[in-house]
């Protein structure tokens, strides 16, 4: 939904429209956003103080049931009234022969969900509800090192999390026997498959605590996708429990609990970047060497890569001779580019999945230019492109690619004692012009 915010001295016959709206913003609106259009940059200060004075009177107005506000497009009231549109309010500056603007964007609800989940996550105080956003990760490059006597292989990999994540939401179950999962998404395991549920148990294990726990995980991350969606949703569930039993354990105890969960799920516990080596387990924290406002698309096919047929396909004979510790003094000297982003698990990938070896090719032949660079996530799906939010054209156009899950994202960080906070989205589908 768009709202235009003039000066008085015009459109005043459509004071009217504002009492459409007032319902939904009469007493929950908040400034999330503010920013000088493209055509203010030439404004002097004074003016910019001026537009800025008159879009927060808007607001004031608009919340009042008073004002000079026009409603640009068609929206029904029930939509105004659910809470989940942002509003853009454009105030002009009429003192100036050019047509000078500003944009100041506001979400009431997502605004006060945001508030919630900042309060929820670094609270000293046992709390009874949570809800908390789990991320997912990239691995930016990705060297296998070796074969372990159990089975496993060492790795060294320079991890991130990224902007692409579950919303979870926690509450105490009334229950003293078990824990109760329920999801949006079809095919994620309630039981103790799911790796929430095996969080809560070795939370408990670890702690003696008996508490068990309500829990409704909205999906967004796709599954066998290489971005770790499950270990997120993991390392996001210790967090909620420990804060529902009064943070009786150490971030550094629930970092190394998680390993016994999965290898991926220390990294978590990181503050966002990290060289993770040995199993992956081993994790050393990092300045984040990319600019976290870079964007990025995640592609990933219909067609999952099963990781078992990925290492049963792998050969040390294949992999990269490139030093890791290399890699990563050259991206935190340099930033990314293609040649850091090296992924010994491309082979056997593209092995398992024929097909995705052809997305990556087409995707960096399509983004010259516009990618930095272009490779798979962990054991895949995903290929990510960095440096661009918009696939390629042909993702679009070709019917191969119908349900191919395209995202953009960003590289995320998290601030010490709090859990990871979802990025706000203000932007607007292009095919319903709606806010979503």
């Amino acid at each position: 939904m768009e709202i235009m915010c003039v000066r008085s001295s015009f459109m005043t016959s459509i004071r009217h429209e504002c009492h459409k709206i007032h319902a939904f913003t009469n007493s929950q609106a908040t400034v999330t956003r503010a920013s000088l259009l493209p055509d203010s940059s030439s404004m002097s200060s004074s003016s910019q103080a001026l537009l800025f004075s008159n879009a927060r009177h808007g607001m004031r107005s608009l919340k009042s049931g008073r004002g000079e506000w026009s409603i640009k497009g068609s929206h029904s009231n029930s939509r105004l009234a659910s809470g989940r549109c942002n509003i853009r309010a454009h105030a002009s500056d009429t003192t100036t022969s050019s047509e000078n603007k500003i944009e100041v964007v506001y979400n009431p609800q997502k605004r006060i969900d945001e508030l919630t989940m900042e309060l929820n996550s670094s609270s000293s105080m046992a709390v009874s509800n949570l809800t908390l956003f789990s991320p997912s990760k990239v691995n930016v490059f990705l060297r296998i090192t070796g074969k372990r006597p159990d089975g496993y292989h060492d790795l060294a990999s320079l991890f991130h999390v990224i902007s692409l994540g579950d919303i979870i939401k926690f509450s105490i179950s009334p229950s003293t026997t078990k824990d109760s999962l329920t999801t949006n998404a079809s095919g994620v395991p309630l039981d103790e498959k799911n790796l929430i549920i095996k969080a809560f148990n070795l939370y408990r294990r670890k702690t003696g605590t008996q508490k068990y726990f309500w829990v409704h995980l909205d999906k967004q991350v796709p599954t066998g996708a290489g971005l770790g969606g499950g270990s997120g949703n993991a390392a996001t569930a210790l967090w909620a429990a420990n804060q529902m039993n009064g943070n009786i354990a150490s971030e550094k105890e629930l970092q190394a609990w998680s390993a016994e969960i999965g290898s991926d799920c220390p990294f978590f516990f990181s503050q966002g970047a990290a060289y993770c080596t040995s199993r992956g387990e081993v994790v050393r924290d990092i300045a984040p060497p990319i600019s976290l406002d870079t964007p990025m698309v995640l592609i990933k096919p219909k067609e999952e890569c099963s990781t078992a047929e990925v290492y049963k396909l792998f050969s040390m004979e294949r992999v990269s001779k490139k030093d890791p510790e290399e890699l990563l003094r050259e991206i935190s000297q340099n930033g990314i580019s293609q040649n850091v982003c090296i992924n010994d698990l491309e082979p056997p990938a593209f092995e398992v999945l024929p097909a995705l070896k052809a997305l990556k090719e087409r995707v960096a032949a399509a983004g010259r230019g516009r990618y930095q660079a272009v490779f798979m996530s962990g054991s895949g799906s995903t290929i990510v492109g960095v440096g661009d939010s918009e696939p390629p054209q042909f993702i679009y156009d070709e019917e191969q690619y119908r349900d191919t899950f395209i995202s953009e994202a960003f590289f995320l960080t998290r601030k010490e004692n709090e859990w990871y906070q979802q990025l706000i989205d203000n932007t607007c589908s292009i095919e319903e012009k709606t806010c979503l």
